[in-house]
């Protein structure tokens, strides 16, 4: 198992990489308008947290701390935002003359692959049940410092041309001259709660699939628990029973207490009164 962990997540970080060096070369506007994308920077955080679960399968062993499960965790559910987003909400009004980084084969590795991929590595390799109910928030820690970085980018960096207009925001939703200040404020709102809602259903997902580590084989970054064998199961319910029978024929030959002859129940010296 853990060997198919490794090769999973050296091939997702091929494809990553390859995904991103594509959107690279067919993005005209320089690295500059590149990095600052949501989609560029989620990528790159999946790769690195991918890097640092790929290194810790070689180096370390037992389970994950409590901050490296969070930042996985995150990383999964802001790789997700992306696909959403992307699928849901660009993709419907992506034209043909938007020659930003809306085409090409890098679109699709960054937008659906990667993301897919790393849910998948999630579902196949991680301990279930170790999440807690208030890692959503932390989730929500992404997505915000995009929303500053792209405040603070759109003061002091250059323009995003998609061919029909330019604006200083990445995204139109992101932009204040297309929405005003109180549409892009119930934008931030309204994806804030979104990430939310899929942070809580990733947390819900992954407490129903926590099973007790007696009924399955759970690959836990180094320690592996071990499905019992029938013969284990065997012997366990044969000793119980003996012990069972072992009690019962204890409690048999032990004579009882003659309640009449006991001083607890007759106090002999108040009859003699």
């Amino acid at each position: 198992m853990k060997f198919a962990s490794i090769v999973f997540k050296t091939l997702f970080l091929i494809s990553c990489a390859y995904g991103l060096n594509l959107t690279y070369h067919t993005a005209p506007s320089g690295f500059a308008i590149y990095i600052s994308y949501y989609t560029t920077q989620s990528n790159i955080l999946v790769f690195v947290v991918m890097f640092i679960m790929l290194i810790r399968e070689f180096f370390h062993q037992g389970k994950r701390t409590q901050f490296l499960t969070i930042l996985k965790s995150l990383a999964t559910v802001s790789i997700l935002v992306t696909f959403l987003i992307y699928h849901f909400i660009l993709a419907p009004y992506i034209n043909a003359d938007m020659t930003n980084v809306a085409g090409g084969y890098g679109n699709f590795f960054v937008h659906y692959i990667t993301p897919l991929w790393f849910f998948a590595d999630y579902l196949i390799f991680d301990t279930k049940g170790a999440t807690r109910i208030t890692d959503p928030f932390f989730y929500t820690l992404f997505p915000m410092y995009y929303f500053v970085f792209s405040n603070i980018r759109a003061v002091s960096g250059e323009q995003y041309d998609y061919g029909s207009f330019i604006s200083p925001f990445p995204y139109p939703f992101l932009d204040y001259a297309v929405l005003g200040i109180y549409g892009v404020s119930a934008a931030i709102l309204v994806i804030a709660l979104a990430d939310l809602f899929i942070g809580f259903l990733f947390i819900g997902l992954d407490k129903i699939m926590k099973k007790p580590r007696a009924r399955y084989r759970s690959h836990v970054y180094g320690a592996i628990s071990q499905k019992p064998s029938v013969k284990l199961k065997y012997r366990f319910f044969k000793s119980k029973a003996s012990n069972q029978t072992l009690a019962t024929q204890n409690s048999a030959e032990t004579p009882q207490e003659d309640p009449i002859n006991s001083l607890d129940f007759l106090d002999a010296d108040r009859f003699e009164k």
